[in-house]
C-alpha cells in the first residue's frame, strides 16, 4: 500500500490544527475517515474541542516567572516531561508504513507515557522493542470475550515491559460512525497485528473491535482483572459520570480516565470536562490525592491552553490522541513537533498566569462557573 507524503512542510506546521488541515490534504479518504469519524452528527465530537473556550482564566501578574517552566508530572508513579499522555488509537498504518512505531519512538523522544492501542497495526512487542529503556508505554485492553485470550495478552504485555493496563470499557457495542460507514476501509483495510486472528488478515479495526470484545464486562470482572495482572496498575477508560467513577475508587483501580471515546460512541453524552466538573462537585475526595487514585482527563484537546484548563479544575494529567494521529504522516518527526508544540503552548500559558510550576495551578486561576450551572445534579423532584 503507497502511503502519500504531506505536501506541508513540517517547519510550517504551527499549531495542532495545522496537522488535522494537514492530514486531511495528505490521507486518503478512507483512511481519514477512519481517524475523523464520530458518532451519528457529532456533537458530542464538536462539543468536546469547543467546550474549553466557556473557561476563562484568571491571570496573576507582578509575579517572577523568569526561570524554566517545571511541567515534570508524576503518572503513579512514572515519571513524565509534561502532564500528557498519548491514548490508544488503531491503524496507525493509514498512515505511515511504520505505524504505532513512530508513536513509541516519537513519545519517548518527548518523554511521556503512551497508551498502545489493543488493535494497533504493529506488534505490541515490536512496539516494546523500539522503546527507549527509560520509556513508560502502557497497555490498553479490550476485554476478549474469551477470557483466556486477554489473560495471555496481559501476560506477554508484562513480559514485555508494559507498565500499567489501561482497560476500556465504553464500547461494549461499536457507535453508529457514518464517515465511516460511507466511505468504508475495503481494500484500505490493513492487517491489525493484534486481533488474535490469522496473521495479515484484513479486517476494520471497528469489525474486530465488535466481533470479539466481551459485552458482559461488568465491574464483577475488576477482581479478576487485578488478579491476572500481577500487580500492574489498572486504569479504567470510558468513565463519564461520577457514580461511576467512585465505584472504581472503591473497587481498587489505580485509576480512571474521564473519555467519551472521542466522541464515537454515544452521540450527545457528556464531554470529558463536564465529567470532571461532576467529580468536583459529587467526589472531590477523588481529585484530591493523585498518588491514591489518579485522573486522567481524555478528550478535545487542541491547545496547551486545553491543557491548563484541566489541571486547574483538578484533572492529574491529560490525554489525546486524534492530534498525534494527524501528526503521523510525518512519522516520528510529526509526533515529536505535536508535542512540542503542546509543550511550548503550556509554558506560555503557565508565565502568563503567573506560575512556573504545574503543581501551582488550581482554580483560583480559571473561572467555570458558566458550566458548572450544567453540572449533573441529583432531581428533588
Amino acid at each position: 500500500m503507497s502511503l502519500p507524503t504531506p505536501a506541508t512542510p513540517l517547519d510550517s506546521i504551527l499549531s495542532l490544527h495545522d496537522f488535522e488541515i494537514s492530514a486531511q490534504a495528505t490521507l486518503k479518504p478512507k483512511s481519514w475517515a477512519y481517524y475523523e469519524s464520530s458518532a451519528d452528527d457529532g456533537q458530542t465530537y464538536r462539543r468536546s474541542k469547543e467546550i474549553w473556550r466557556e473557561i476563562r482564566f484568571r491571570p496573576r501578574v507582578m509575579r517572577d516567572v523568569s526561570g524554566e517552566v517545571d511541567l515534570r508530572t508524576d503518572f503513579f508513579g512514572f515519571e513524565s516531561e509534561m502532564p500528557i499522555m498519548i491514548s490508544p488509537a488503531a491503524m496507525g498504518k493509514l498512515a505511515h508504513k511504520d505505524g504505532e512505531l513512530c508513536i513509541v519512538k516519537g513519545a519517548g523522544r518527548l518523554g511521556i507515557p503512551y497508551a498502545t492501542s489493543n488493535h494497533a497495526s504493529t506488534s505490541h512487542l515490536d512496539m516494546s522493542l523500539s522503546a527507549l529503556p527509560s520509556q513508560t508505554l502502557f497497555f490498553q485492553l479490550y476485554l476478549h470475550k474469551e477470557r483466556w485470550r486477554s489473560a495471555q495478552q496481559i501476560s506477554e504485555a508484562i513480559q514485555q515491559g508494559y507498565k500499567a493496563l489501561i482497560v476500556t470499557v465504553d464500547t461494549p457495542f461499536p457507535g453508529k460512525r457514518e464517515l465511516d460507514e460511507r466511505t468504508g476501509l475495503d481494500d484500505w483495510s490493513i492487517g491489525l497485528a493484534n486481533q488474535g486472528e490469522k496473521p495479515g488478515a484484513k479486517v476494520s479495526a471497528i469489525a474486530q473491535t465488535s466481533a470479539v470484545i466481551d459485552a458482559s464486562l461488568s465491574w464483577v470482572d475488576l477482581p479478576w482483572l487485578k488478579e491476572v495482572s500481577k500487580g500492574l496498575p489498572i486504569l479504567i477508560k470510558g468513565i463519564h459520570t461520577f457514580e461511576d467513577a467512585l465505584k472504581a475508587y472503591e473497587l481498587g483501580a489505580r485509576g480512571i480516565i474521564l473519555s467519551n471515546h472521542g466522541g464515537r460512541q454515544v452521540n450527545t453524552a457528556n464531554t470529558s470536562l463536564e465529567a470532571l466538573l461532576e467529580l468536583r462537585r459529587h467526589t472531590p475526595h477523588l481529585l484530591s490525592n493523585p498518588n491514591r487514585f489518579f485522573v486522567i482527563l481524555d478528550g478535545g484537546i487542541r491547545r496547551g491552553t486545553d491543557v491548563l484548563k484541566a489541571l486547574c479544575l483538578g484533572a492529574h494529567a491529560v490525554s489525546t490522541a486524534r492530534p498525534f494521529m494527524f501528526a503521523l504522516p510525518y512519522g516520528e518527526d510529526g509526533i515529536e513537533k505535536c508535542g512540542e508544540i503542546l509543550r511550548e503552548e503550556i509554558v506560555r500559558g503557565m508565565k502568563l498566569l503567573g506560575v512556573r510550576s504545574v503543581k501551582e495551578l488550581g482554580e483560583k486561576f480559571v473561572n467555570a462557573r458558566g458550566l458548572e450551572r450544567l453540572v449533573f445534579g441529583e432531581s428533588r423532584l
